[in-house]
């Protein structure tokens, strides 16, 4: 089952990185909010931004059509978790970059990436998917200073895990939550 979410995964790595129009992976003020870029989870943070809730959803900032996300999308989509992260329930995502996707699945580009995640067993996708949701609102000062996170799936995450994935944005402001981009996928 682990290789099945591994194979899927990179099959969705693929797909995003051929349907992205940038040539970065992610870009911190695309999602229309402020951000830090090129965190590390063992940096000092100063005053976090990320507090005031921003304008879209988290599935608004996912589902924008700007090359960003794209195989995230198409894993939510699949998922069928578009209605609960579109809620007025708060969350923090720590939402993997299309390039992540590619990179852990192993494929060439965006739309084998997307290929594979849809390929995957509906379960399978949310599993991978809750490990990268908690409930709550965390800015990433409070992120940085917890050793570990109880995800929606159950399991807990690491904060060595979370380092090991990299944060390339962080604090982007959902009305229902805030955004931490990560530079890899989070298999549980």
């Amino acid at each position: 089952m682990k290789i099945l979410g591994v194979l899927a995964l990179s099959a969705l790595a693929v797909s995003v990185t051929a349907c992205s129009s940038s040539s970065t992976p992610v870009s911190p003020t695309g999602a229309g909010a402020a951000a830090q870029t090129g965190s590390s989870l063992d940096d000092k943070p100063g005053q976090a931004t990320g507090a005031k809730p921003g304008n879209l959803t988290i599935v608004g900032l996912v589902l924008q059509d700007d090359g960003e996300f794209d195989v995230l999308q198409a894993a939510v989509v699949h998922a069928g978790l578009v209605d609960a992260l579109n809620g007025t329930q708060q969350y923090t995502v720590f939402a993997p970059t299309d390039q992540a996707f590619v990179a852990t699945l192993g494929v060439a580009d965006e739309a084998a990436a997307v290929a594979a995640v849809n390929a995957l067993p509906r379960e399978t996708i949310q599993n991978i998917l809750l490990y990268h949701v908690m409930n709550g609102r965390r800015n990433s000062a409070s992120v940085l200073g917890a050793p570990q996170y109880q995800m929606l799936n159950g399991q807990t995450l690491t904060r060595a895990t979370l380092s090991a994935a990299g944060l390339a944005a962080t604090d982007i402001s959902a009305s229902n939550g805030i955004v931490h981009v990560i530079n890899a996928v989070l298999m549980p």
